[in-house]
């Protein structure tokens, strides 16, 4: 039974919407902060540590797997995953909701725990090798792009046909989660191709990497905050409740 936020239970509680704003802007800057401490770092101390491989920067470098950045990027993908299992959950136990519904959160959250597979464990790097047997460019080096987009098309098509279900702020959150973290992904991947391929390996190279771990992780954030959105999470006295938001479409009049 669910009670309103004005009206006391028997027992004296008062339920309570619980929001997650603060703690989503708390996440987002910690993201935009270790972006910026990646560039900002090597470029405004001048220290071995902080110069070339130095550990410094290798700890705190984007480009580089194993690190700061890789953990931080692999936990919000996880953290992403398992949340839309939960919100799958939910909206399998809500009985106005149709399965179809359900089972998109379930695809979702497993393309998200492949990619936080990918992200920790360098797959796509590996794809290199499968790209190389289907064409060849000189001097470009991400092959893996070619194999690559047919697993794009794979986690656009569960993510797309998920935003589509979904109402208000949670549908553009999924919708502009997947064109950022794809757009940034593949797109972020082929600039730095063909800055490669032409010569290019100064600040505009460095800016292009960054801005597509950037953009990846926006991404991830935005298909986070569309699961916390299609989740109603109520705090009671002593315990909290967690439900799945439906939209319901009013009649007119």
């Amino acid at each position: 039974m669910a009670f309103s936020a004005d009206q006391p239970h028997e027992d004296g509680e008062y339920p309570r919407k619980v929001r997650l704003r603060t703690a989503g802007w708390v996440v987002l800057a910690v993201t935009v902060v270790l972006n910026v401490a990646s560039m900002a770092v090597p470029a405004l101390i001048d220290h071995p540590l902080t110069r070339d491989r130095g550990e410094v920067r290798d700890y705190l470098d984007v480009f580089v797997e194993g690190n700061l950045p890789t953990w931080w990027s692999t936990g919000l993908l996880v953290v992403a995953a398992v949340t839309h299992v939960l919100t799958g959950v939910l909206a399998r136990a809500d009985r106005a909701v149709a399965n179809q519904a359900a089972l998109a959160w379930f695809a979702t959250a497993a393309m998200l725990g492949v990619l936080s597979l990918d992200d920790h464990t360098q797959l796509h790097e590996r794809l290199d090798r499968v790209g190389r047997q289907l064409v060849s460019y000189d001097g470009f080096p991400f092959y893996w792009l070619l194999p690559g987009l047919v697993a794009a098309v794979i986690v656009a098509a569960a993510l797309l046909s998920l935003g589509f279900r979904l109402r208000g702020t949670a549908r553009w959150c999924m919708l502009g989660g997947c064109a950022l973290l794809l757009g940034a992904a593949l797109g972020g991947e082929l600039v730095q191709g063909l800055l490669i391929a032409g010569g290019e390996d100064g600040p505009r190279y460095v800016l292009a990497y960054h801005a597509e771990e950037l953009g990846e992780n926006l991404g991830v954030l935005l298909l986070l905050a569309a699961a916390v959105r299609s989740m109603c999470i109520t705090r009671h006295r002593y315990h909290l409740e967690l439900g799945y938001r439906t939209v319901r479409r009013h009649s007119p009049g």
